[in-house]
């Protein structure tokens, strides 16, 4: 089956976002609010060189966590973005606003075939989605991610998409700096052509390792050479 093949049999969703100009004007007020209460230092910016589809994945400890990633990388471009239905249901404000940046509800803790279905006709659209793999956030703040859902590796694996990890240091608090990294970006292309209940589980597998190495990245970066990206680049022969 071809790829365009593949785009005619997924269901429309019917949902188009649309932004209007009192919607762009808002998304640059809260982007300029972003930088200055949640202030965040973003390390390895150039690893992000996706052009078309792509899952961005984040681990998860606050509501603002996605606020430095469309910041920083989607001032130009549309994405899109996993939110709790909760967050976008009614005909208010912040409901309004959030539909207008591209949010796609979804039913925590359950399967939801609706937002599985956006997903997947984003991504074959040649589009960015944001997920954030844990499902839910860590309130704990702990360093130590929650198990990861499978969600994410099936639709890289189903839609043949690369996917873009980040990860946030610690949880975003007022006015204090925080850093985020990016890694490399990677494919599960291994799984392209196998079936089967274990693909899931060993491609998920493989996300929670990347996950475990910027860990490590991160912690160097911050608490050996204290955010000194040049020293960290210079120690690792990276520069």
């Amino acid at each position: 089956m071809s790829e365009n093949d593949g785009k005619k049999q997924i269901i429309e969703t019917g949902r188009r976002y649309k932004k209007t100009p009192f919607i762009k004007f808002m998304i640059w007020i809260a982007k300029k609010l972003m930088g200055v209460l949640w202030p965040t230092k973003v390390f390895f910016k150039e690893r992000f060189n996706i052009e078309g589809r792509a899952i961005v994945t984040s681990n998860h400890y606050v509501k603002v966590d996605t606020n430095p990633i469309i910041s920083t990388f989607y001032k130009h471009k549309p994405f899109k973005v996993l939110l709790k239905k909760e967050l976008m249901e009614g005909n208010g404000f912040v409901a309004h606003f959030l539909d207008g940046i591209g949010g796609i509800p979804v039913h925590r803790g359950e399967g939801d075939i609706h937002a599985a279905r956006e997903i997947i006709e984003s991504l074959m659209n040649d589009e960015q989605v944001i997920i954030y793999p844990e499902g839910t956030r860590n309130k704990e703040g702990s360093k130590q991610m929650l198990p990861l859902k499978d969600g994410t590796a099936l639709f890289a694996i189903k839609t043949k998409s690369p996917i873009v990890p980040m990860i946030h240091y610690a949880p975003a608090s007022w006015k204090r700096k925080n850093y985020l990294l990016v890694g490399k970006p990677f494919t599960l292309e291994e799984f392209y052509n196998k079936k089967g209940p274990q693909v899931k589980t060993e491609a998920t597998k493989i996300l929670e390792q990347k996950y475990a190495e910027l860990r490590k990245e991160i912690d160097e970066i911050v608490e050996v050479f204290h955010g000194n990206i040049k020293k960290y680049k210079k120690a690792h022969n990276l520069v």
